[in-house]
C-alpha cells in the first residue's frame, strides 16, 4: 500500500526504499539521490497510516536506515511532497481531517498543563541549548539582512529589530512574556534603560535569567519571574512576547490576547513574535506533539485575527519573516552535528537522533511545508506610534 501511495507523487529527488524483503522501490529520477532501508514490516505499515509520526519515531529507533544521501535530503524530499501524499492516501487524509477536528484537546494548556510542558522541552540539561544556540542563547528566529551574517549577529539583530519596532522609551515598564533566558529583557534594559519585568514557567530558564541580570548589574532595571502570564495584574507601556505564543494553544488566544491588551496602558503598544501557518489552521504534527513540545501548536494568521476581531484588538503592523527561520535552524543544525559526540554523552544516541529529526524537520517546515514568522504589532490605541515604518529604520 505504501509503495503504491509513493508511485503517485512528484519526487523532486530520486528516493529509493529498501524494504524489509531487500526488494528495492525506486520514486523519481533526479538528484539528489536518496536510499533508505525500512528494517521490518511493521514500519512499513507504519509509515502508510502515519508518516508524520512514524518517520521521525523510526528514524530515531533506527527501523528506518539512511544508506545512500543524508537524512537532511531525505527530509527535504519528503517534505517537499507531503501535501500530495496526503491526496493520494484516503487513510492518512482521514486521520489528519479527524486531527484538525481533535486540534483543541490536544492543548489543554490550563495553568498546571502548561507549566509541565514547558519544564519537558526547556528543563532538561542547560548544556545541551549552550551548545547549538548562539552566545545570548535566542531560542528564537534570528533576522537575516542577508544570508552571510552569522547567527549571533543575526540574533542581535532580532532583537534591536523588535526594541526598534515598539519605539521604546528610558521611562517605560516592559514586560516580556516568556522571556527564555533573559537575553531579551536584559537588551531592552541595557540599549534603552527601561524597566522589564520577564516571565516563564521553565525553572532552569529563570534561574538563569535572574543570574545573568545580576551578573550584568541590572537589577534595578530588570526582574523575573516564575510566572503564568495569566497571574499578570501591572500595567505596562510596552509588551514583548518573542516564541512563547506557539506553547499557548488555540483554545486559549482570546484569553492570552485579552490579558496582553487589558494590561496594556493607553499609550501601550504590543509585539507578539511567532512561528504561524500560511495556510489553514492544521493540527501540530503527532510527532513533536509527542517527543518535542506536548500542547504546542502553530497558529495560522486567519486564527489571530478572529481574535484581535472580537475583542476588538487594534493590529497596526504585521510583518512576516519568511526564510529567517529556516536559515536559523540552519545553523542550529550545524552546531548539533558539530557536537554529536558531546550530546550522546549527555543524553544517549537515540536523543541526538531525536534532536537531530527535530531541527531538520522544523527547517523544512519554512522552505517546504508554508511555516513563517508573524511580528503582530498591537497598540491600545492607533495614534501610539508613527504613521510609517520609517522610525523603526532610522
Amino acid at each position: 500500500m505504501l509503495y503504491n501511495v509513493l508511485s503517485k507523487l512528484k519526487f523532486d529527488g530520486t528516493l529509493e526504499i529498501k524494504d524489509s524483503n531487500n526488494v528495492l522501490h525506486t520514486f523519481g529520477s533526479s538528484n539528489p539521490h536518496v536510499r533508505i532501508k525500512l528494517k521490518n514490516k511493521s514500519i512499513e505499515r507504519k509509515l502508510f497510516f502515519n508518516p508524520s509520526l512514524y518517520i521521525g519515531e523510526g528514524y530515531m529507533d533506527k527501523e528506518i536506515i539512511i544508506e545512500k544521501g543524508t537524512i537532511e535530503e531525505l527530509i527535504n524530499l519528503v517534505t517537499n511532497c507531503y501535501d500530495d501524499f496526503i491526496l493520494n492516501n484516503k487513510f492518512y487524509k482521514f486521520y489528519e481531517y479527524l486531527s484538525t477536528i481533535f486540534m483543541p484537546f490536544q492543548q489543554i494548556n490550563q495553568i498546571v498543563n502548561s507549566k509541565k510542558n514547558v519544564a519537558h522541552h526547556y528543563d532538561i540539561d542547560e548544556k545541551l541549548y549552550k551548545l547549538f544556540l548562539d552566545k545570548d542563547m535566542q531560542y528564537s528566529c534570528a533576522y537575516f539582512h542577508n544570508e552571510n551574517i552569522g547567527l549571533d549577529q543575526a540574533q542581535k539583530d532580532k532583537k534591536e529589530h523588535i526594541i526598534k519596532k515598539l519605539n521604546i522609551r528610558e521611562n517605560m515598564n516592559v514586560l516580556d512574556i516568556g522571556c527564555g533566558w533573559g537575553g531579551m529583557a536584559i537588551e531592552i534594559a541595557k540599549t534603552t534603560g527601561a524597566k522589564v519585568k520577564g516571565i516563564t514557567l521553565s525553572e532552569n530558564q529563570f534561574n538563569t535569567a535572574s543570574e545573568r541580570a545580576q551578573k550584568e548589574g541590572l537589577n534595578d532595571k530588570v526582574s523575573f519571574a516564575l510566572q503564568d502570564y495569566r497571574n499578570e495584574t501591572n500595567n505596562y507601556d510596552r509588551i514583548v512576547s518573542v516564541g512563547m505564543f506557539e506553547h499557548v494553544g488555540v483554545k486559549y488566544f482570546r484569553t492570552y490576547l485579552k490579558k496582553a491588551n487589558e494590561i496594556l496602558k493607553d499609550n501601550g503598544v504590543f509585539l507578539l513574535h511567532t512561528i504561524g501557518q500560511r495556510g489553514k489552521p492544521t493540527a501540530t504534527s503527532p510527532w513533536i506533539r509527542k517527543y518535542i513540545f506536548p500542547g504546542g501548536y502553530i497558529p495560522s494568521l486567519s486564527e489571530v485575527m478572529k481574535e484581535t476581531q472580537q475583542l476588538n484588538i487594534n493590529v497596526t503592523d504585521i510583518e512576516i519573516l519568511r526564510l529567517h527561520y529556516a536559515h536559523t535552524l540552519s545553523y542550529w543544525y550545524k552546531n548539533v552535528i558539530k557536537n554529536k559526540e558531546k550530546i550522546i554523552k549527555m543524553f544517549d544516541e537515540r536523543f541526538f537522533r531525536m534532536w537531530e529529526f527535530y531541527l531538520l524537520a522544523s527547517k523544512y517546515s519554512f522552505v517546504n511545508m508554508g511555516n513563517v514568522v508573524f511580528q503582530i504589532q498591537i497598540a491600545k490605541n492607533i495614534n501610539n506610534l508613527p504613521l510609517t515604518r520609517n522610525y523603526i529604520y532610522n
